[in-house]
């Protein structure tokens, strides 16, 4: 039985389902990507139901707005037949680029340990930070807080149809 296809998420009590319980963690990496010196400041979304095992929706395309002013596409979707997961952030000096266990700044690609699954690392992290008696600040309750804000606000914006959504919590 496939991630999506558990039972409480075929019947889910939250907004978003399994698009906000899994889109959380992708909004987390596009964070960190763009860094904390331009954040999304507003954004954008359409969001469908392609699966219907994965309501209320199961698919997010959206278009953002950094602080500099700069606008980008983000596309999260567990309703399609594609398996695939990229990133890619290009700048003014370069781009960085994540392609399953590839990644690709500027021109040089090496290949990273790919565990299938950010949990495992996650866990050891909040582990090594408790042994050590201190906060793992990517686990502090601000990031969480602005995951969940971006992935929350493209449903949002998708439920009125595009509405445009102001950001207010992407500058931790």
């Amino acid at each position: 039985m496939g991630l999506t296809k558990h039972s409480w998420r075929k019947t889910p009590t939250h907004q978003g389902g399994f698009l906000l319980d899994g889109g959380v963690h992708f909004t987390a990496g596009l964070r960190l990507m763009l860094g904390r010196d331009n954040p999304l400041v507003s954004l954008s979304a359409y969001s469908a139901q392609l699966q219907e095992h994965l309501p209320p929706v199961d698919t997010l395309e959206a278009t953002a707005k950094t602080k500099n002013g700069t606008i980008g596409t983000i596309s999260i979707s567990f309703g399609t037949t594609a398996k695939g997961s990229e990133w890619t952030v290009a700048c003014e000096k370069g781009f960085v680029s994540l392609s399953r266990n590839k990644v690709t700044i500027d021109d040089k690609t090496e290949e990273i340990e790919d565990e299938k699954t950010g949990v495992p690392p996650e866990v050891r992290k909040w582990g090594e930070a408790l042994a050590a008696g201190r906060v793992n600040e990517r686990q502090s309750p601000e990031q969480a807080l602005a995951d969940l804000e971006l992935i929350e606000a493209m449903l949002r914006s998708g439920e009125q149809d595009g509405e445009p959504i102001k950001l207010e919590h992407q500058q931790v």
